[in-house]
């Protein structure tokens, strides 16, 4: 048995799942997992102790496919140990309050990193892992252990990003975007944070991945030098050091691995794929009987509001349909879709006709947004399981976030994601996305104005083969909580010798 403390970032709910399906792997098995996070102790209920929440809060958190009990539970360490983003919406970054919060959090580096390395030694930990938070890999090194990342990127990166100009302001979506941060001021404490980084040992590499500066350290810097000018995609240096082979990362050098495991996900409720299931949970959200057999979809944000959608004439499209890039995924059924002449101005609601919409995310139950969606919007319930969401929707709507990217791509559901400019993480997100989805953009400009049809409509044909394909064969899990356990078992039999 070894015991785990798991510093997992507070900074979205894509970090607790993947720590909470990882330690139940490892607790499974028989270790001990500690969870140190400024998050609340809610996303993590699976994992902890049948009393260590109230009953109605463990529903909210777990209203999925319940587990057998464990043989032990972990334990929950409530800290400041991560900087974090600060999100005025699920898709904006305000730039310099997250500037305010790193420099403030390293300003008590120091002290915070003496407590964490004084509680490892005195609680007996015997390894460290992170998701992804710096200070749990400097307190790694402080306390003589080994430490061991599990993501697809770190937060270095996407510090570093906020020095990078923003797009003009009419492809942004705003009036006036915000300014970068100045690099010469932002450097010094991105460079801490690779530094503390650079503690890990080992990196359990996440697919949609973005250079590990701390392991890449080749890598070019500050991360605004990876992308292209046009913001679609990495440059063909970044592409050439993503595709490399894991032994040739220059970590290696120096004895800090990089290994490639699967995809974390939250798999479906198992009888997910029967009609009985599909027609009660979306009578379960108000969906008339008359409408249970429409196409479904899903408007997911992560958790965070959503702009509200309004009823209104249709209003012309702005972003381009049958994208060229994706031309060579396009099913034969597409034909349906005429692709529009250079200067048609093509028109679009909300929903193509025969949908509905799933939104998940809002907050409360008598909200404005609730009580105010366009015909045929249902809101769900705080306590649905959206991965059973994504399984019996047609089409997802949201941003690219770790967590709806592998639920959509484990479900073969078609994701339609709005941008978000100041995440560097999303770069690598889309390269995923676009190799193993059927993924499409849609601007800020036109999701805030509610012209989405005609991307439904596309999304909806370019993954309908693979999606009905799922439904005929049922959900394939990865097992990618076993495949990391066995890593990290693996690595740690090794340590020392």
């Amino acid at each position: 048995m070894t015991r785990f403390a798991f510093y997992c970032s507070g900074h979205g709910f894509g970090h607790a799942t993947r720590v909470s399906a990882v330690s139940l792997e490892l607790l499974r098995a028989g270790h001990a997992v500690t969870v140190v996070t400024n998050a609340p102790e809610i996303p993590f209920a699976s994992i902890l102790p049948p009393t260590a929440l109230p009953a109605a809060d463990r529903d909210i958190a777990n209203p999925g496919p319940k587990t057998s009990p464990l043989p032990q539970y972990a334990e929950y360490r409530r800290r400041n140990i991560d900087a974090g983003i600060v999100q005025p919406k699920a898709y904006d970054v305000d730039r310099q309050a997250t500037f305010d919060v790193l420099d403030g959090f390293l300003n008590q580096r120091d002290q915070t990193l003496a407590e964490e390395v004084a509680w490892l030694k005195e609680a007996g930990i015997e390894a460290v892992l992170s998701d992804a938070t710096f200070l749990g890999c400097a307190a790694a090194k402080g306390a003589g252990l080994p430490a061991i990342i599990i993501s697809n990127f770190t937060f270095d990166s996407c510090y570093s990003y906020l020095s990078h100009p923003s797009l003009p302001s009419h492809e942004y979506g705003v009036a006036q975007p915000e300014p970068p941060l100045d690099h010469a001021v932002l450097h010094p404490l991105v460079e801490q944070t690779v530094a503390d980084y650079s503690s890990a040992s080992l990196l359990l590499r996440l697919p949609g991945v973005i250079p590990i500066p701390a392991f890449d350290t080749d890598v070019p810097m500050p991360s605004g030098r990876w992308v292209n000018d046009e913001r679609t995609a990495f440059v063909p240096e970044v592409e050439a050091i993503l595709s490399r082979p894991t032994d040739s990362i220059p970590s290696a050098a120096d004895g800090r691995t990089v290994i490639d495991v699967p995809l974390i996900v939250r798999a479906p409720s198992p009888d997910a794929n029967t009609p009985a299931f599909r027609a009660e949970l979306l009578e379960s959200m108000g969906v008339p009987h008359h409408l249970l057999s429409s196409k479904v979809l899903l408007v997911s944000f992560g958790g965070q509001a959503i702009p509200r959608p309004r009823t209104r004439p249709p209003t012309p499209l702005s972003s381009p349909l049958l994208r060229r890039t994706m031309s060579s995924q396009l099913s034969s059924s597409l034909s349906s879709l005429e692709a529009p002449q250079q200067d048609e101005r093509r028109e679009a609601g909300l929903l193509p006709k025969g949908w509905i919409a799933i939104v998940t995310g809002l907050s409360g139950g008598d909200n404005a947004i609730r009580d105010d969606l366009p015909y045929g919007f249902f809101a769900s319930d705080k306590d649905v399981y959206v991965p059973d969401l994504t399984w019996i929707a047609d089409c997802v709507l949201g941003k690219l976030g770790y967590g709806t990217c592998s639920e959509t791509l484990s479900c073969r559901t078609p994701f339609i994601y709005v941008p978000r400019p100041l995440f560097v993480e999303e770069f690598g997100l889309k390269r995923l996305m676009h190799a193993r989805g059927a993924s499409l953009e849609l601007s800020r400009v036109d999701f805030e104005a509610g012209r989405w049809e005609l991307h439904i409509d596309e999304a909806y044909e370019l993954g309908r083969e693979a999606k009905e394909r799922a439904r005929r064969v049922g959900f394939e899990d990865e097992k990618a909580g076993e495949a990391i356990r066995s890593e990290i078992e693996r690595f740690l039999a090794r340590w020392g010798q």
